[in-house]
């Protein structure tokens, strides 16, 4: 009777370690290419369990549209999308902007249900989850830190933030703080857990041809649609190959261990003119913790080939 006590117990535990992680994905898909790729890997990983979908910044139409498409593709249309909203700052500086929608048809449309509040739509699916729910945010964090002022009691149902952004180890304002740095420190002083994985460690996970070429070789629906997402952002120009900044950010929420990480806190600037965005990291002393978990580094030759292995797979559907 004990043995069998200790083998029911060795098996929950194991189903425990197992289960999915819940996740609420916030995106600025549409821009540059590396949002699509993010959200191809997560689609593709059975580790997460994807609850909803937000578009953030600039035209949100347009990228739940994108976001519904790849949707299809990968058989999970079962998954809620929400509409989020603008920046304050200008969204100058993308040509690409609006070159991946071009693969948009008129029948790419989601469903009614996508044009509600994406603000509303990430407090309600924290309120009603019976967990925690991690949120991976790779685009501006407007939605995110107004979702904390709509109703600041949802922080204790987030298991954490994982977000690209921010540059930590040396001074510069990266793209997706610098939109919205307001939005950026708030979420940074929200007392939730973060982990954040900035340009110090993602711009030099650059997508190498002939990668892009196994992706294209791939006679999978995903890796298809991927091909031509990455076409189309190139405009002609073969030589301009993805840099993984937000797929390595999918993989620090799939594995953590894939990224080493230091503690301590951040401060963004929101006034200077001349700095506005700028992360400053400031690492805990000793043995403390502090609230964010900042990346200093990234397991390559792990996290490469499972990358490359689950977008030139076959969709995973439900």
């Amino acid at each position: 009777m004990k043995r069998l006590l200790c083998l029911a117990l060795l098996c929950a535990g194991i189903a425990a370690a197992q289960k999915p992680t819940p996740l609420i994905l916030d995106t600025d898909i549409g821009d540059d290419i590396d949002d699509a790729l993010a959200l191809a890997l997560v689609l593709q990983s059975p580790e997460v369990d994807l609850r909803l979908i937000t578009t953030v910044s600039g035209d949100v139409e347009s990228r739940g549209r994108l976001v519904w498409k790849e949707l299809g593709v990968y058989g999970r249309q079962d998954i809620p999308l929400a509409t989020g909203g603008s920046t304050p700052q200008s969204r100058q500086g993308f040509p690409n902007h609006a070159a991946q929608f071009k693969i948009l048809r008129p029948e790419d449309q989601p469903p009614d249900a996508a044009s509600r509040n994406a603000v509303t739509a990430i407090a309600q699916t924290l309120n009603s989850s019976a967990g925690k729910i991690t949120i991976l945010a790779l685009g501006p964090l407007t939605n995110i830190a107004a979702a904390l002022k709509l109703d600041p009691a949802v922080k204790d149902k987030i298991e954490r933030i994982v977000l690209m952004g921010g540059a930590y180890f040396r001074r510069k304002a990266e793209y997706d703080i610098s939109q919205d740095p307001s939005a950026a420190d708030a979420v940074f002083h929200s007392g939730v857990p973060i982990t954040a994985v900035g340009l110090d460690v993602t711009e030099f996970f650059r997508l190498e041809s002939q990668y892009v070429e196994e992706i294209r070789d791939a006679h999978t629906p995903g890796a298809q649609f991927l091909s031509q997402l990455i076409e189309l952002w190139q405009e002609g120009d073969q030589g301009k190959l993805p840099v993984l900044y937000d797929p390595v950010a999918v993989g620090a929420t799939l594995k953590p261990s894939l990224v080493q990480t230091m503690s301590g806190t951040v401060e963004v600037e929101t006034h200077d003119p001349t700095f506005l965005g700028v992360t400053r990291f400031t690492q805990a002393a000793g043995e403390e913790k502090g609230p964010v978990e900042v990346a200093r580094g990234v397991n390559a030759t792990e996290f490469l080939p499972l990358f490359m292995e689950r977008l030139t797979a076959s969709p995973r559907g439900k």
